[in-house]
């Protein structure tokens, strides 16, 4: 999923003036999977279960230590800061392995991502947004993320 696009899947269109966005997964793209998780794990919906099917696949097959912020389209690895923290980012760590939840295939991923994500130490995308992304990962990993829908 690219940082910006249209409902429909196809880039967005940049306005005269506005700043050039990016169209590879970043930093607000990365949280699709967390998103799209928790929707495929309180559902079920099967739109949101194939489209994490894809991002788990492509994530456990990568490993969840070896995971950076930042991807071309095609896969190819564009971290944005390759230099801190060893790389790491809890905001690509941490959804990664939410939206691996939806099945048990990804359970030996989704232990790896926990076994991170618990130490607190991946903010290379700075620690304020990386925390943020490590605590709302850990809620869900543990049971103690409400479905909201319910109430």
């Amino acid at each position: 999923m690219p940082a910006f696009s249209q409902s429909n899947g196809t880039p967005a269109e940049v306005s005269e003036g506005q700043s050039p966005l990016a169209f590879h997964y970043q930093y607000d793209s990365c949280r699709t999977p967390f998103r799209i998780g928790l929707d495929a794990c309180f559902s079920g919906d099967s739109r949101a279960v194939a489209y994490v099917a894809k991002t788990s696949d492509f994530f456990s097959k990568i490993g969840a230590a070896k995971i950076v912020d930042g991807y071309e389209l095609n896969g190819t690895p564009k971290p944005q800061y390759p230099d801190k923290y060893d790389g790491l980012s809890a905001a690509f760590i941490g959804p990664a392995g939410v939206g691996a939840m939806h099945s048990d295939t990804f359970q030996s991923f989704v232990d790896d991502v926990y076994d991170l994500v618990r130490e607190n130490d991946m903010w290379c995308g700075g620690q304020y947004y990386d925390e943020s992304w490590t605590m709302l990962s850990m809620l869900v990993m543990t049971g103690n993320f409400l479905d909201y829908t319910q109430y």
